[in-house]
């Protein structure tokens, strides 16, 4: 859903691994920043901080908008750990491009 919302909205991809090691640049408009958004969400720490970076390099609008859907994602993803759902198998390469071990 991310990869295909960065390809439709910026023409171009976004380097996936970005997500896991901040020392690759993410190839997106304000990547940085959103990264670091999102990390904040996730952590709780820093969101201030984050939030008014992105602020600052964007806008409010794009801010607003990367704050739901890291709620929107956070949602799902409580939903899927929550029924037990699995990762489909064609998704699994996702884990290796970010360093995740795959749990047995």
């Amino acid at each position: 859903m991310l990869r295909v919302s960065v390809e439709k909205t910026t023409g171009g991809s976004a380097d996936l691994r970005a997500i896991a090691d901040e020392s690759i640049e993410p190839g997106l408009p304000w990547g940085e920043q959103l990264r670091d958004l999102a990390t904040a969400m996730a952590t709780g720490r820093r969101l201030d901080v984050a939030r008014d970076a992105l602020v600052h390099s964007a806008s409010r609008e794009v801010a607003a908008a990367a704050v739901g859907v890291c709620a929107n994602f956070q949602m799902m993803n409580l939903i899927l750990d929550a029924t037990g759902c699995p990762v489909p198998e064609r998704l699994r390469f996702v884990e290796d491009l970010l360093g995740i071990s795959r749990r047995s």
